[in-house]
């Protein structure tokens, strides 16, 4: 069957260049999506074990930073495909029974031979409503099921233990800085929970769109652009089932790819050092089977041939190196300090307005600070760089307090060079 697109994902770019999220959020809610259509139907030979192209990705952004539209598309178009979506499963009960029921419909067949799988997207804007009833117990389930074990035993309530076969779990889901830093505990944070996911951050919206689609006011009324768009989705639909229905199998190395993918990992202790948030540590060190995990999906999203050549390899190398760059942010002021809310709190106020006064900070803040620990504060960012204080030009006015730090981005949807 021959695809209506080129790429998957560039189909996805051009479909979605007038909203507001950022692209980076559109990106990976694509990769995501792709990983879901997989399910357990494609892997790669991991030494004894297969590794599958399930993926936990989380995007994180202030309030109003556009967050849900990528993952309202992700539900809606794998809802095309009949592919099983747990929007809400806030307890294990509801969630194991959810997984469960996807052991009757996701059967398919590989080599003649009937391949039955436990295959569920966990889809949800609200992140915290994945966790509304047990934070402790959720956060367990889902370290747990995340490498897709052939036999996954679990304790139920009153039955003691019992089992499910072939799991394989994909989440896709949004929340803030501020709900990670009240709610996820120590523990979770750099551990084994977090370390799974994809942290995806993005602080300011790609661009103002008045009314999606609509490029200004001479589209009013134009129903070419519906028509196009309208043609656009059901190509990704087409294009998204066939990978869904037509691709089974295990991946296979290109040796360039391989030579590659194998010099950068032998040197993932230096990025290691390179990296000063130890909360990423632990994602640091597992990132090389997630970047395998990607480029899986980077692949199929423009090729039938189930092949990791280099240009998958560098791309999902540099988009998880980025990843890195930023998910510090995500993470907010959580930690042991007390005054780390603050600092995370205040460094975004200055980053945002790139220029302001004490005076102007002290309103800003005077909730959470007296005038003695904000200037403590704001000596802290000083001391790693991020400001100057004080100094004079036409640009920095005397005496006003300027970021002088990375700006904040509106992120890319480029799959890598």
């Amino acid at each position: 069957m021959a695809r209506n697109l080129a790429s998957w994902l560039e189909g996805l770019k051009e479909f979605v260049e007038q909203t507001e999220a950022p692209r980076q959020f559109w990106l990976w809610a694509g990769i995501s999506t792709l990983a879901s259509a997989l399910q357990r139907k494609t892997w790669l030979f991991f030494g004894a074990e297969k590794l599958y192209p399930n993926l936990y990705v989380l995007l994180v952004g202030p309030p109003a930073c556009r967050k849900n539209a990528p993952i309202s598309f992700s539900k809606r178009i794998l809802g095309e495909l009949n592919v099983p979506v747990a929007a809400d499963s806030s307890s294990k009960r509801r969630f194991t029974s959810a997984l469960e029921k996807t052991s009757m419909t996701e059967q398919f067949y590989y080599k003649g031979k009937p391949m039955p799988q436990c295959a569920l997207s966990l889809t949800s804007s609200e992140f915290s409503s994945i966790f509304a009833v047990n934070l402790k117990e959720m956060v367990e389930v889902l370290t747990d099921v995340y490498d897709s074990q052939d036999v996954w035993k679990y304790e139920t309530e009153g039955k003691g233990q019992d089992k499910l076969y072939n799991v394989c779990v994909n989440c896709l889901a949004a929340t803030t800085p501020g709900w990670i830093m009240d709610n996820l505990p120590q523990s979770a944070i750099g551990g084994g929970f977090t370390s799974r996911f994809v942290i995806v951050y993005g602080d300011c919206v790609y661009k103002r769109v008045t009314i999606p689609w609509l490029r200004g006011i001479e589209d009013l009324g134009n129903v070419t652009i519906i028509e196009q768009q309208g043609k656009l989705w059901q190509a990704l639909i087409g294009d998204l089932m066939h990978i869904h229905s037509s691709l089974i199998g295990p991946f296979e190395w290109d040796p360039e790819a391989f030579e590659i993918f194998d010099k950068w990992y032998k040197r993932i202790d230096e990025k290691l050092v390179g990296v000063p948030d130890e909360r990423l540590h632990p994602f640091v060190g597992r990132m090389h089977t997630i970047v395998l995990k990607v480029a899986m999906a980077l692949r199929v999203g423009y090729s039938d041939e189930l092949i990791i050549t280099p240009p998958e390899i560098k791309a999902a190398v540099e988009l998880l190196e980025g990843v890195v760059k930023t998910a510090s942010d995500a993470f907010g002021g959580h930690g042991r300090s007390k005054t780390g809310p603050d600092v995370q709190r205040i460094m975004g106020q200055i980053k945002v307005l790139k220029h302001a006064s004490f005076k102007e900070l002290m309103k800003l803040n005077y909730r959470h600070l007296n005038k003695t620990e904000l200037q403590g504060v704001l000596a802290t960012i000083q001391s790693m760089g991020l400001i100057r204080m004080g100094e004079y030009s036409a640009e920095l006015p005397d005496g006003r307090i300027s970021w002088v730090g990375k700006a904040g981005g509106k992120g890319k949807m480029d799959e890598g060079e």
